[in-house]
């Protein structure tokens, strides 16, 4: 369980884990393909050039900063995600909210050993996109799950 401190609670995380930057590839390849594009067709003195360097900048700047901001984490009462460079709070799944997990994977995310969980909920359908081995990953999250009805369970029959 959790210890209180200045009315926070810490949370003992079971796995920790963040996407996988591969995950990104179709937008680096035409990011990249743009760059190529602005440099040898339009030139970085034209305006379409300008503006080809400038959006494909701020695309790869974007994703990869969506990358290294984004955590997931599992722990005993849930799973708690925070995506993105602009959200500083996590928000958290609890494991008696959680209806299914399934795994998606397309040609390119299998080569690349990296998927996205699609976690549904009543309320809700979350996506963790980007990451590795999504197999392992929901299996561990099964069977936190698991444990953690088992634990409401027993406690139910003690009191």
């Amino acid at each position: 369980m959790g210890a209180v401190s200045n009315n926070r609670i810490e949370i003992t995380p079971v796995h920790s884990f963040k996407p996988s930057i591969q995950q990104h590839w179709f937008i680096y390849t035409i990011s990249l393909f743009s760059i190529l594009l602005a440099f040898t067709k339009f030139g970085v003195h034209a305006i379409t050039g300008i503006c080809l360097l400038s959006t494909s900048g701020l695309l790869i700047v974007y994703c990869i900063l969506s990358v290294y901001t984004t955590k997931y984490i599992i722990t005993h009462q849930g799973i708690m995600v925070r995506k993105g460079p602009f959200f500083r709070k996590f928000k958290e799944l609890t494991y008696g909210d959680i209806n299914n997990i399934s795994v998606r994977q397309g040609s390119m995310q299998k080569r690349l050993k990296v998927g996205n969980l699609v976690i549904n909920t009543n309320q809700c359908r979350r996506i963790l996109r980007g990451i590795k081995n999504p197999q392992k990953i929901k299996e561990l999250i099964n069977k936190e799950k698991s444990s953690a009805y088992e634990r409401r369970t027993s406690l139910r029959k003690i009191l």
